[in-house]
């Protein structure tokens, strides 16, 4: 009797480090996700800082004004800077509940004039990402439609 009762002792407490380990793992998990996340949206927020003001402007007519190299080379970095973080996404290394609450934010600035026009400059290099290539079509297209809608 004493015997079983230390069987089911220590299958207890197996169980029991198994679920705790379960738990950090997982709880490791969100919170590098929610690190990687929080670090590339600081790395974008500043970059955008270093842009004009009439960059986010949603009118075509900023897409004929010539940029200054500082604002292209900005406007590269954070489209490089989302792509990564879409590339995180892809490969599971950040969670999708963590990429929707950036993603309508991601999808209008990507919709801007100012960098639709710097967006078409990287098609060719995206092309080699095809996910990330239809992702931005259908950001292209939904700015499209949502255009048609309003005129």
């Amino acid at each position: 009797m004493l015997e079983h009762i230390l069987r089911f002792m220590t299958l207890g407490t197996v169980i029991v480090g198994s679920i705790a380990i379960y738990a950090a793992v997982h709880t490791n998990n969100r919170r590098l996700g929610a690190d990687i996340f929080l670090r590339y949206s600081d790395r974008i927020s500043d970059l955008r800082r270093s842009l004009p003001i009439s960059g986010f402007v949603e009118q075509e007519v900023y897409s004929n004004v010539e940029k200054t190299p500082e604002e292209r080379r900005a406007a590269h970095e954070i489209i490089y800077s989302i792509f990564e973080l879409y590339e995180l996404k892809v490969y599971g290394f950040l969670p999708h509940a963590i990429w929707k609450i950036r993603e309508p934010d991601i999808e209008a600035l990507l919709s801007l004039p100012f960098f639709q026009h710097e967006l078409a400059a990287f098609e060719s290099r995206f092309a080699r990402h095809p996910r990330l290539a239809r992702w931005l079509d259908q950001v292209r297209r939904s700015k499209a439609y949502s255009l048609s809608l309003t005129r």
